[in-house]
């Protein structure tokens, strides 16, 4: 999908979101985390204290530009499109790592049962993640994810 022109890459994703419509919650979400991982990375496109310049779903899928903050975003997008956003909760969080500092943009679903974007093309959940991560932010009406 994103080697393709911007219309496929819209056409390809939504058929991409028809297909979660099908299968129960988890698997819907181990498919996105294997999706989302064949994103080609860019780092420092989106500003990650600045959710209020972050594109819409239509413009990220068309920009095709994905950072940590664009591939995470993309991944909560993916799933509210669904029909499973009544089965879910889901928040883009940033923990900091206190050791190094390094920060890890996450899709936490249903309060950490599942974690996207942790680890590339897996889910997780708050057990397994290590306990040097502090949660700094999270967004989530920033996000105006009732508008999809």
């Amino acid at each position: 999908m994103f080697q393709q022109k911007p219309e496929d890459r819209l056409r390809s994703w939504r058929e991409f979101r028809s297909t979660l419509d099908l299968i129960p919650l988890e698997q819907a979400l181990a498919q996105t985390a294997e999706y989302w991982a064949r994103a080609p990375f860019t780092p420092y496109y989106l500003d990650p204290d600045d959710p209020s310049r972050w594109p819409d779903p239509w413009t990220l899928i068309m920009e095709n530009t994905y950072c940590d903050v664009a591939k995470c975003l993309g991944i909560v997008y993916t799933v509210t499109l669904t029909t499973h956003r009544t089965d879910l909760d889901i928040v883009f969080q940033q923990y900091t790592d206190t050791r190094n500092n390094h920060v890890y943009n996450l899709a936490c679903v249903n309060q950490g049962k599942y974690i996207l974007n942790m680890i590339d093309g897996a889910v997780v959940n708050t057990k397994q993640i290590d306990k040097t991560l502090a949660l700094t932010k999270q967004y989530r009406e920033e996000l105006q994810l009732d508008n999809y």
